[in-house]
């Protein structure tokens, strides 16, 4: 059972923007089944709705998406998504954890979830601090999009003096690895990790960061980078971001 819907899910996962029809060759080929096994999968997604045949022999989603779509409670926001993953993202590191965005020149703290530990990172929801340093910021730079970043960027060389081939140098890394580790870079003795969170557009509009002792973060670098890294993939999901994987098993 947890395979058909598997695979269901994964040829829903095949139409975009870019390619909003596709041959059954295609979707076979995306959803990496045989020609066959795709064919009864298509036919029955036909039957039941979710699939239209076009003229050309291709395929495309049917508007019963529109419909299900407008079932989706509005109130539904990104720090009711979050939640539940950054208490278990706290527990598994023992850090706080905090959901943060980008707005103009700034970084804002939407959402925290501190550590029972005495010696703590401090950080409170609704907290404006420059778009500059730290491993928040340069993820959030780096994830913004081009008609925001040159602003953000020229603003973070102008505070930081930091040159700016450098800078980009270090945004670029931070994209590629798909996460920011600092250590003491805004607050002396603190370790950040931060791990983007994108939505159905694939933009990483939203980041999930870890922060505490450095001390006490560094030696577990490794292990805390990857809780980062599987929060913001998480909470990508809920958000309807495309699947990093996009095959099933056959």
């Amino acid at each position: 059972m947890m395979r058909a819907v598997g695979r269901t899910l994964a040829v829903f996962d095949c139409f975009s923007e870019d390619l909003p029809s596709l041959s059954l060759q295609a979707i076979a080929n995306r959803v990496r089944l045989p020609k066959s096994t795709t064919f009864r999968l298509v036919q029955s997604l036909d039957e039941a709705g979710y699939l239209v045949r076009l003229d050309n022999q291709e395929y495309c989603l049917s508007f019963k998406f529109v419909r299900l779509a407008g079932l989706v409670k509005t109130n539904l926001d990104i720090r009711r998504i979050a939640r539940s993953v950054m208490e278990e993202a706290a527990r598994a590191s023992g850090e706080t954890v905090t959901l943060n965005t980008a707005r103009g020149r700034e970084r804002v703290c939407i959402d925290v979830v501190d550590t029972p530990s005495p010696l703590m990172s401090i950080a409170k929801p609704g907290e404006h601090r420059p778009l500059v340093d730290g491993a928040t910021a340069k993820l959030l730079l780096a994830y913004l999009p081009r008609s925001e970043s040159k602003d953000a960027v020229n603003f973070a060389l102008r505070v930081s003096g930091q040159r700016r081939s450098e800078l980009l140098a270090e945004l670029d890394r931070v994209r590629r690895q798909g996460y920011a580790v600092t250590h003491g870079e805004r607050v002396l003795g603190l370790t950040a990790v931060a791990a983007p969170v994108r939505d159905t557009e694939e933009d990483g509009k939203y980041c999930i960061a870890i922060a505490g002792p450095t001390a006490r973060m560094k030696p577990r670098i490794s292990e805390h980078v990857r809780i980062a890294v599987r929060a913001g993939d998480e909470v990508s999901r809920r958000l309807g971001a495309r699947s990093k994987n996009a095959g099933v098993e056959k």
